[in-house]
């Protein structure tokens, strides 16, 4: 799994944070930003976070 935060969709509501503190932070812009690759057992959470994120900023690239 991939995960990406588009900083242009970002505001900073810090849901993903809540939701998935091992993988997403808020930087000093208090925008979001992710471990690209997290690890496989937080990919639930990871998958929660983008169902949470109200501007739909967080998406994921599953690998082949």
């Amino acid at each position: 799994m991939r995960v990406h935060v588009d900083p242009r969709l970002c505001e900073g509501h810090g849901l993903c944070v809540e939701t998935a503190p091992a993988v997403f932070t808020l930087a000093d812009d208090d925008l979001a930003t992710c471990v690209e690759r997290p690890a496989s057992d937080l990919h639930a959470v990871v998958r929660a976070a983008v169902d949470v994120c109200p501007r739909g900023a967080i998406t994921i690239t599953e690998d082949p």
